[in-house]
């Protein structure tokens, strides 16, 4: 009976530690956030934008079955403001019509045309450029998964810096900007991540946003909260203490020679970004390189992604997320704790496997010894609503901290209303959308240890608006 009051104490301790450590991490990007402010002007933005000596860009977006919304993405990224970028689609296998819908809005018209492939790819069938927009090139090619799908991408693109972004993803105008100013600032610059926010509650004109309003459901308001706390202030505190391991698919900016250097993503990867993310901080890191390049944070950098709405959809992304990370993890274990890997594997590795791969079982865990500990009167009924009142409050002030931080930003809520239900939905977050995320990461690990490698259900996409260009 001891050992249980010990092992209740210990994830209590677990707990502080978790909820203490996020506290410092969002702290750390508020800060890091006004100095990047403070450094910045708007006539910058704007020679960055005008300038011929701008590094150009080469925009990836991998592609399989996203008809319904692949020409509202493509005209958007159109209207980037930027001096010379070019898109490249990459049709991986699509079933669905989305090499007709894009040649219906775009023109396209086949080409010959073959790059240098230096990373391995399933076979390219085909190659189309638009005949309305030059910077447009669309590859069709057998089916081989999302990184597969960029390996081919990249193998004909053109310019030193590529951008890969999903199929789903609308961009600010000045995104593409805001991610090079590093690359001009500092050339020990490796690759840039961005901010990345629901597109559920956007309002769209012919690609343009018109009004950027939250998600209408409860669950989609849950993952607005959950993407400003840990994806966007807590990943700036972790870029500052050189540890983001994890810079999301949707959108990063990254040399293409370190690109083709690290290898790609990895084809068999379950979340490719994240096993991706963790080889670049391993090959920049190491302190056998001598080039000192750095990962970036541009916190005015904005992309906006798709989220599940349906428990069906957000079970089987939040199953393969949890997969994907112990994937990641255990195919680079090497780096935990290891000074070769400076911060990075002293800080950032041991946090991941702690606090991210190994989270859901110890809240697992705690809610068995709870209820064991009742039934065997080690601690008693107010003892157990205790810590399920402290549980509960410190994750409401995490939330509430990114919302009111989230708040001074360009990204704060368009109205007052959309403000008063993110405060509803964090303060309901702990009566059941946060369990029902425990069970779908339990359930998530307890699959990868049984040799789970799949992909899970493909997101079902809402159409924004008709597909003309």
């Amino acid at each position: 009976m001891n050992t249980i009051r010990i092992l209740i104490w210990l994830i209590l301790a677990y707990y502080l530690l978790l909820h203490f450590v996020y506290l410092v991490l969002m702290a750390l990007g508020a800060l890091q956030t006004r100095r990047y402010r403070k450094g910045i002007s708007f006539t910058e933005f704007q020679r960055i934008g005008e300038s011929n000596l701008t590094m150009p860009v080469s925009l990836i977006i991998p592609c399989y079955n996203e008809a319904p919304i692949i020409g509202t993405t493509i005209r958007n990224l159109l209207r980037l403001h930027y001096p010379q970028f070019e898109i490249i689609v990459v049709s991986d296998g699509s079933t669905d019509g989305t090499i007709g819908v894009l040649s219906e809005s775009f023109g396209l018209r086949r080409v010959e045309r073959s790059g240098r492939r230096i990373l391995p790819s399933s076979e390219i069938i085909a190659v189309h450029e638009s005949e309305k927009f030059p910077n447009l090139v669309v590859v069709e090619k057998t089916n081989g998964r999302r990184a597969d799908a960029i390996n081919a991408g990249v193998a004909l693109a053109r310019y030193p810096l590529l951008c890969v972004i999903d199929a789903d993803c609308l961009l600010e105008p000045e995104t593409l900007i805001r991610l090079a100013r590093p690359f001009l600032r500092d050339s020990r610059t490796a690759a840039v991540a961005g901010v990345v926010r629901p597109s559920n509650g956007l309002v769209l004109e012919k690609g343009e946003i018109t009004d950027r309003r939250i998600p209408r459901t409860i669950l989609g308001i849950n993952q607005e909260i959950e993407y400003a706390r840990s994806f966007q202030w807590a990943r700036i505190g972790l870029s500052r203490l050189r540890s983001m391991l994890c810079i999301s698919g949707a959108l990063i900016l990254i040399r293409k020679s370190l690109f083709l250097e690290v290898g790609g993503p990895w084809p068999d990867a379950i979340t490719d970004d994240i096993e991706f993310t963790m080889r670049l901080n391993r090959k920049i890191h190491d302190h056998r390189n001598r080039r000192n390049e750095r990962l970036v944070f541009a916190p005015d950098a904005v992309c906006y992604t798709e989220v599940p709405e349906t428990a069906r959809l957000y079970a089987s992304q939040r199953n393969r997320w949890q997969r994907g990370t112990l994937q990641a993890i255990w195919r680079n274990r090497g780096m935990i704790l290891n000074p070769r890997y400076g911060l990075t594997g002293l800080f950032g590795m041991p946090f991941f496997l702690i606090f991210e791969g190994l989270a859901a079982i110890v809240e697992l865990s705690a809610w068995i010894l709870m209820v064991v500990s009742l039934v065997l009167g080690i601690a008693s009924g107010a003892e157990i609503l205790w810590m399920i009142f402290l549980a509960y409050i410190l994750g409401v002030f995490l939330s509430l901290c990114a919302v009111l931080m989230t708040e001074t930003s360009l990204l704060r809520s368009a109205t007052w209303g959309d403000f008063w239900r993110m405060i509803v939905a964090l303060l309901i977050d702990n009566l059941g959308i946060h369990q029902f995320h425990l069970i779908c990461r339990v359930i998530g690990t307890i699959q990868y240890l049984f040799g789970r490698r799949d992909l899970g259900m493909a997101m079902t996409r809402k159409e924004y608006t008709p597909l003309t260009a």
